[in-house]
């Protein structure tokens, strides 16, 4: 019997991954651990999620399969509940995806780690531990083709502090629990589904929609951005997690040499699927940092800076594009190595995810939390019941 314990059910990647296992009916009992006052409310989560992914009363369906246990992973090792001990497999999503506050994102995403690892040694029948970092680990100066085996790196220079929280739990997990059969996934950068578009979830579509409308973007046209879409990931992360042997316990979740986008080529996808955009021959290249009265000017333009919201969009552009400017690939080798399915190329189903995606700042609003420093709190703080990459 396969029991697998998944933390961050209620997100954009464990709706994703509940919603694909669920219907395959293979038999797999699939236990929850959610923030909840009681099971039928974390269920009523759960089944909120899914309906993102298929119609109400499926979701409802596949929701009442699911075993909930109330909970909070970053105090897991406090969790004596019965339950949890008969676990064979964890998959671990949950996170605070904050970009900023580096207290409470440390807290979530470092300690609280630690403090699943530790219930996990309480699992005698523990066959694997999938732990679910980001590919951005590998910090701003990292090479253009990333690989695996050279991160984590004390060396690198982190961005935001949600990457230096993912990177200092990769290095806690590989230094304290040797006993535990910990791999570790990092996805790249997870915008939209293959056959859904922006449905299921329209965060980071925005910015790549936004520096369409900008006609600005902080690289050459033939740099690349690696992004995946969630159910390909979703299916990666089921295949890692069930496959009896893998050759390694680090693994790339991205698009890799093989699907990434160059930034021409988005240019061409966005003309295919949005002619009424006019022709993209107009994009601009600009310094991020020299160009900052540039950008400004442009994004009022196009888009207004009038209240709050236009001013944090503003912000959160400027810190995507830092990202953008890296022009990093992940490679994947050793994911399609293991017989596990390349992902689409982001220009295949652009044009799906566009169909169906509301105004960009309605998009960027879905968001917004992860531009916005918690507050500092003196208890540990509860985790985002959402994952994020880069």
């Amino acid at each position: 019997m396969v029991r697998v314990l998944l933390t961050g059910a209620t997100g954009f990647l464990g709706g994703a991954v509940l919603h694909q296992a669920l219907s395959r009916r293979d038999g797999t009992e699939w236990v929850c651990l959610v923030r909840c006052a009681t099971a039928e409310q974390g269920r009523q989560r759960i089944a909120a999620r899914l309906s993102r992914f298929t119609d109400p009363f499926t979701a409802q369906r596949l929701a009442r399969t699911v075993e909930v246990v109330p909970g909070d992973f970053t105090r897991a090792d406090l969790d004596a509940d019965p339950r949890l001990d008969s676990v064979t497999h964890v998959l671990h999503l949950a996170a605070d995806t904050s970009w900023w506050g580096e207290e409470r994102v440390s807290r979530t995403n470092h300690d609280g780690t630690l403090a699943l690892a530790r219930r996990a040694r309480g699992m005698p029948g523990l066959v694997r531990f999938l732990h679910v970092s980001t590919a951005m680990i590998c910090g701003a100066e990292a090479p253009s083709l990333v690989e695996e085996a050279a991160y984590p790196s004390r060396e690198a220079r982190h961005l935001v502090a949600y990457t230096v929280s993912k990177a200092a739990a990769e290095t806690s997990l590989a230094g304290s629990f040797a006993d535990l059969p910990i791999v570790v996934a990092r996805p790249s950068i997870v915008v939209g589904h293959s056959m859904l578009g922006a449905a299921p979830s329209s965060s980071i579509l925005w910015v790549i929609r936004a520096a369409d409308r900008l006609r600005l973007v902080p690289c050459a046209p033939e740099s690349a951005v690696d992004i995946v879409p969630v159910d390909w990931v979703a299916d990666s992360l089921l295949g890692l997690l069930r496959k009896p042997s893998l050759a390694h316990t680090l693994y790339h979740l991205s698009a890799g040499e093989g699907a990434r986008a160059r930034w021409a080529d988005l240019m061409r996808a966005f003309a295919a699927a949005d002619p009424a955009g006019g022709p993209r021959d107009d994009f601009a290249r600009f310094d991020l940092a020299a160009d900052r009265v540039l950008l400004r000017r442009r994004f009022a333009e196009t888009f207004g800076l009038d209240g709050s919201l236009k001013q944090a969009m503003l912000r959160a552009v400027r810190a995507y594009y830092a990202f953008c400017s890296l022009d990093l690939t992940f490679s994947n080798a050793r994911l399609l190595a293991e017989g596990l399915a390349p992902p689409p190329p982001f220009t295949d189903y652009l044009k799906v995810c566009l169909a169906n995606a509301p105004d960009i700042a309605e998009q960027f609003a879905d968001d917004l939390d992860m531009f916005v420093a918690p507050a500092p709190s003196s208890a540990p703080g509860p985790a985002l019941p959402r994952t994020a990459s880069a």
